[in-house]
């Protein structure tokens, strides 16, 4: 594995998107294996850690930007390469203008990411996966289940069975937390009830040492603006 200490990224807050005082944690290749991953060895982390896998999706040329409000979450890529803008708003309907023309709030950052990626997203924290090469337009969950559950008997062995191809992520949750869809101003005037989301117990990497457990708060977080 990759180191298991992570590139931190402290993501502030904007007009319209909370984001978080709790950092973006990026663990660069952590599960990367001569150039592969294990989608079954992922998995089996992030249950073992207390959050467990709601999805896998294939991502297309185009995303709006969007956040939870109500649950943290973990996102592993499994095959790449693909790109996320972090941290702004959508300033315009048309899907071409939002993710390619420059359509969204200032201060975004952008990453190329790539096959063994991992990043720990506080509540709040705005995300758009896109894949400017991708063969088709819109996000395609492969597990159904609406991306919030695995829609099978067997989830585990759907995980690993799929096919991956192009821009594919999995997503987990921490037990007992459900997503949400947010976008830029839902949440204007509330960013604290966002940003003190509970802390889970165990980082869904590395477990108990390190990770969130190091790097994310767990007092009450009181706005400044």
């Amino acid at each position: 594995m990759a180191t298991a200490e992570p590139i931190v990224y402290h993501i502030k807050p904007t007009k319209l998107i909370p984001n978080s005082p709790k950092p973006l944690l990026y663990y660069k290749g952590f599960f990367l294996r001569d150039g592969k991953v294990d989608p079954l060895l992922i998995y089996d982390t992030f249950m073992s850690n207390g959050w467990e896998p709601r999805w896998v999706t294939r991502y297309g040329t185009h995303q709006r930007s969007h956040y939870h409000g109500t649950t943290h979450e973990v996102m592993a890529i499994l095959s790449g390469p693909g790109a996320i803008r972090w941290g702004v708003a959508d300033l315009d309907d048309d899907p071409d203008k939002h993710t390619y023309g420059g359509a969204n709030e200032e201060g975004g950052l952008d990453m190329e990411v790539d096959v063994g990626d991992v990043f720990v997203i506080p509540a709040g924290v705005t995300h758009k996966n896109y894949n400017p090469k991708a063969t088709q337009f819109d996000a395609q969950p492969l597990t159904g289940g609406e991306a919030h559950y695995i829609d099978s008997p067997e989830p585990r062995k759907l995980v690993g069975q799929l096919p991956m191809t192009e821009f594919t992520m999995l997503g987990a949750y921490p037990k007992g937390f459900s997503w949400t869809w947010d976008e830029g101003g839902d949440d204007v005037g509330r960013y604290e009830s966002v940003w003190n989301v509970p802390t889970p117990k165990l980082d869904p990497v590395v477990g108990e040492k390190g990770g969130i457990n190091k790097y994310w708060r767990t007092e009450p977080i009181k706005a400044k603006f």
